[in-house]
């Protein structure tokens, strides 16, 4: 797996509000969002990128070996002229769209699991999918999830 996709609503997106939401998500889960980059078009976002981790910015540059550090990284898009329907074939629904993405993984996979149940506790229409998986989690499934004991096989197989 390459990374974890997270699909939205069209309707009534805008990189502004998933920026917040993934902020809010990560503040919930004692995580820091750092090393912002916002690319902007006419005064609004067009797309972002990030760090969520488990120190706070001073802190994550200035440790030089960050391999015992949990962290990954999260990239922000917004709609492109192809976005409708490019996940129907998931999903079944024509409105939804690659719209965030979490990246560098380093097999922080329950340090990932912490921060997604958070997410979906406020973003209940969103979608959860591991790039080249034939398979997803809605919300739904997510807090079922959060309900029982971790299993590391989440990431992997649905296991819910």
């Amino acid at each position: 797996m390459s990374s974890l996709i997270f699909l939205k609503n069209i309707d009534n997106y805008s990189p502004e509000s998933a920026i917040d939401s993934f902020k809010q998500a990560a503040q919930r889960a004692d995580m820091f969002c750092i090393l912002m980059k916002t690319k902007y078009s006419s005064d609004r976002i067009i797309s972002a990128e990030g760090t969520l981790s488990e120190v706070d910015e001073s802190t994550f540059k200035s440790i030089e070996d960050k391999e015992n550090l949990k962290y990954f990284t999260f990239n922000v898009s917004q709609i492109e002229e192809d976005s409708y329907d490019s996940f129907t074939w998931l999903t079944q629904h024509g409105n939804y769209f690659w719209a965030m993405d979490i990246e560098n993984i380093n097999h922080e996979y329950e340090f990932i699991y912490k921060f997604v149940i958070e997410y979906f506790k406020v973003n209940v229409d969103d979608y959860l999918w591991f790039d080249d998986a034939d398979w997803y989690y809605n919300a739904d499934d997510i807090l079922k999830l959060s309900q029982l004991p971790y299993d590391p096989r989440w990431c992997s197989e649905k296991i819910v």
